[in-house]
């Protein structure tokens, strides 16, 4: 990956709507060649999806909660059977093992408390693999931003 295609990562992660064309004179390229990168780069698994960020506000779902889950088991089948469940729960926009007091944190985005008591019930109040769960939820936002740094420094 070179200085160009870092370019063209920078400019597709502010805005994947542009048409080739002018992805490309923003570049510096021209429109074959930009293509051809951009092809590669989505061959190489680099651009992995093009997708529409929404606003939460504007779904409500303006609840952003953080919950922290502590988990009994930590063998590949109990916590197999934990992610799956995690995975079909549409209000869980992230989810990640970590180091740390917790083994696993979500990223919920709810439209109210009692969506959130619900998901408890259904995930995490009688999973005996739950141990505890802590949650907390965003009263600000500073910074939220799919975009990932692509220089070498």
């Amino acid at each position: 990956m070179d200085n160009i295609d870092r370019r063209i990562l920078e400019v597709m992660q502010q805005d994947a709507s542009l048409s080739n064309v002018d992805l490309a004179a923003l570049v510096n390229l021209s429109p074959s060649s930009c293509l051809r990168r951009v092809q590669k780069l989505k061959a190489d698994g680099v651009i992995t999806k093009t997708v529409v960020l929404v606003d939460p506000d504007k779904l409500d779902r303006s609840l952003c909660g953080i919950v922290e889950v502590s988990l009994e088991r930590h063998g590949t089948e109990a916590r197999k059977d934990f992610v799956e469940k995690v995975k079909q729960e549409g209000a869980i926009t992230q989810a990640y093992s970590v180091t740390g007091e917790a083994d696993v944190i979500l990223v919920l985005h709810l439209r109210d408390m009692k969506e959130y008591a619900a998901l408890c019930d259904r995930l995490l109040n009688y999973d005996p693999n739950v141990v505890k769960f802590s949650t907390l939820f965003a009263m600000e936002e500073y910074k939220n931003t799919t975009e990932i740094p692509v220089t070498n420094e």
